[in-house]
């Protein structure tokens, strides 16, 4: 194992920024460019804060777009990273259900999942509450996260029957992660077990959770907490990049895709 890898096993990728941006592109701006075009066209203001900020790569791209951005999380070793690799942009610690900014952004933006460690109800509430006491009125709200409809699809199906496999260099060496999905179906969470490898060295066991939420029980979150949903969409897919930047945005409603987004509006 490289010497510099942080070996905290309960929460083994996100103390580890470097690795987590070696399988995540470190040069993948492809989500940052979709919020600029999502907010432009929806004709968002320029202040922004963006929760779950991870290593600060939005933040960076939309801060040099022009914006006035914030980043909070609650990661002490993503947010030391973030301020050492830009150390201009305000980066905050707090944690989605609670945090106390004392102002507020024309758009919040939640990407990469964090909503989903909202694993009970009274923490969806209490995240989309201080979600909407952060907005201005009228403000945007753009969530991304799994889609719990996908796992009830043929594709959602095998992953929850096969192993998956990714191979990255990271630092010079080659890095195996073995995943395996199951569901807690009472507690309706997605059981995310990671096996983490180095080289033939003993892998790190990493166990990690996601709530599963489907699109219309989503919807009645955000209208009990003050939103009036605008899109609620899988398609485009700016995770892997699948967008047309020089053309207006037309929004895919299967929800057989992997991904699950909605746009909302603060009221």
């Amino acid at each position: 194992m490289p010497a510099n890898v942080n070996p905290d096993r309960d929460n083994f990728l996100h103390a580890n920024p470097p690795l987590y941006l070696t399988f995540n592109g470190e040069e993948d701006s492809g989500m940052a460019r979709f919020i600029h075009k999502l907010l432009r066209e929806f004709g968002s203001g320029p202040k922004v804060l963006d929760v779950g900020c991870g290593p600060g790569r939005e933040v960076a791209w939309l801060s040099e777009a022009g914006y006035d951005v914030t980043g909070l999380d609650q990661s002490e070793e993503m947010l030391r990273w973030a301020r050492e690799r830009y150390p201009r942009l305000p980066f905050i610690r707090g944690d989605q259900e609670s945090f106390e900014l004392r102002e507020k952004f024309d758009a919040l933006t939640c990407v990469g999942s964090t909503f989903l460690y909202n694993f009970t109800n009274e923490n969806v509430h209490a995240s989309l509450a201080c979600f909407r006491s952060h907005l201005n009125e009228g403000g945007l709200l753009y969530l991304d996260m799994r889609n719990a409809a996908f796992f009830l699809t043929r594709e959602g199906q095998r992953w929850l029957q096969e192993e998956l496999v990714d191979q990255r260099v990271y630092e010079g060496q080659a890095v195996t992660l073995r995943t395996r999905f199951s569901i807690d179906l009472p507690r309706q969470l997605l059981l995310r077990d990671y096996s983490w490898e180095f080289n033939g060295q003993e892998p790190i066991a990493e166990h990690l959770q996601h709530r599963l939420l489907f699109p219309q029980e989503l919807v009645r979150y955000l209208n009990e907490a003050g939103f009036r949903v605008l899109e609620l969409f899988d398609h485009p897919a700016p995770h892997i990049g699948a967008f047309e930047e020089d053309q207006p945005l037309a929004f895919g409603t299967s929800m057989q895709g992997r991904r699950l987004q909605l746009l909302a509006q603060a009221i």
